[in-house]
């Protein structure tokens, strides 16, 4: 009968400590990221930027995933979101916002609270055998973030680096159009410098740039420049050009003319994100040649946007 009675109570304390269990529980972490806070700003409170860095897939407008679980967003804010994170186990609540850090970068306060069942017998399993899965693979998803929001291309879709201007050495020519410059207009001036290139012995050594200027969308003005082995002189419609081998940002597109377009736009935000300035016009480089490549998706072409060198200030 002791023994019974001793069972009974066992059973009760054991159904009691479960009822004990918490129905929830918060976990708070803090990181830095290499990220501006301008630039986290701009692809997180935008939905349609999201498929550039959100470490999972994109189901729809307010349905995403993240390795077994789907996520439901609930808030998208100027600086972080609000979402119910539906993990088959245990699902929880993440509440993920930043604010800006030393350095340009950016400090993401990450918190998720987990929700355990009302089902003390179901909750012990959860305490006991899924809430470790559960917790890493939350933790795992900040890591994530981390990781893509300091990755170059997926904040701003382009390849992006900071060089130093690699050619100083330049001749160039302008001409005046009525429209917006064509590549037959561009190629006109590449072979006319290479013609006089030619005639003065002189050697090109890199892929032909250009740039591009309106101040009215009907009057254009179109530069086209090549750097040469040596000075070559100045004569007739040809200038002699000498650039300062300094720091510049350079961007990678691919494809024709809007993704060169779209290429600029991204370049000149990473310049204000980061809080450059520029001594000089910005630049295209024609790294493919497009009279042999008539296929535009494939051109290959480098936004190039001088800066002044970070150690002058």
């Amino acid at each position: 009968m002791k023994k019974l009675v001793l069972l009974f109570i066992s059973i009760a304390i054991i159904i009691g400590a479960l009822w004990l269990l918490p129905t929830q529980k918060q976990y708070t972490q803090k990181i830095i990221i290499n990220c501006t806070p301008t630039a986290a700003t701009r692809i997180i409170s935008n939905f349609n930027h999201w498929k550039q860095w959100w470490p999972g897939e994109i189901k729809n407008d307010s349905i995403v995933s993240y390795k077994k679980s789907s996520v439901k967003l609930q808030t998208i804010l100027l600086n972080g979101f609000y979402a119910a994170f539906n993990h088959p186990n245990i699902p929880s609540f993440i509440d993920l916002q930043f604010l800006s850090a030393p350095d340009k970068h950016s400090e993401f306060i990450y918190s998720y609270t987990l929700y355990y069942s009302p089902n003390p017998f179901k909750k012990a399993i959860q305490f006991l055998f899924q809430s470790h899965e559960v917790k890493q693979e939350l933790d795992s998803f900040l890591k994530d973030i981390k990781s893509n929001l300091e990755n170059v291309n997926k904040v701003y879709g382009f390849e992006i680096t900071e060089e130093r201007v690699p050619n100083s050495i330049h001749i160039s020519v302008k001409k005046e159009f009525n429209h917006l410059p064509n590549n037959d207009d561009i190629y006109s001036l590449v072979e006319a410098l290479q013609g006089y290139i030619e005639s003065n012995q002189a050697k090109a050594i890199n892929d032909p740039i250009y740039n591009v200027f309106t101040t009215n969308d009907i009057h254009y003005q179109l530069m086209v420049a090549i750097a040469t082995d040596r000075p070559l002189p100045s004569k007739g419609d040809f200038s002699y050009k000498e650039m300062v081998r300094g720091k510049i940002i350079i961007g990678k597109a691919i494809g024709p003319n809007a993704a060169i377009d779209e290429c600029m736009k991204q370049v000149e935000y990473f310049v204000k994100d980061h809080g450059r300035s520029s001594p000089a016009i910005q630049f295209n480089r024609m790294i493919s040649d497009r009279r042999k490549e008539s296929d535009s998706t494939k051109w290959i072409t480098t936004v190039n946007y001088p800066v002044f060198d970070r150690s002058f200030f």
